[in-house]
């Protein structure tokens, strides 16, 4: 899988930021305390960021936090690790709203 995030991406990114530019701002300003402000080193922040994308099913997200991940010294073994633990996180949800098929079964 090759980088996601090619021209037509950006170009698609930059015409929405300029449709809405004091939320963009406010956005990215957002994004930028959560990293400054955390009590986690990069590294671990960026491995949480990076379980929670692949959990979301994110492509865009998964890249970026994953290169993050690394530049910030992460191993293959770690980066590796937290995408089998949000896959047990979105496997364990999957199973749990999917057991609202048989609230109301006659068969209970």
């Amino acid at each position: 899988m090759g980088n996601p995030i090619d021209d037509e991406h950006m170009e698609a990114a930059k015409k929405f930021r300029e449709s809405v530019p004091e939320i963009s701002e406010s956005y990215r300003e957002w994004q930028k305390s959560i990293v400054k402000e955390t009590s986690f080193d990069a590294k671990t922040a960026e491995l949480i960021m990076l379980s929670a994308a692949a959990a979301a099913q994110c492509k865009f997200c998964v890249h970026t936090h994953g290169q993050k991940a690394i530049k910030h010294g992460a191993t293959n073994e770690e980066v590796a690790e937290v995408i089998h633990m949000a896959s047990e996180i979105k496997a364990g949800a999957a199973m749990a709203y999917g057991l609202e098929a048989l609230e109301y079964s006659e068969e209970q």
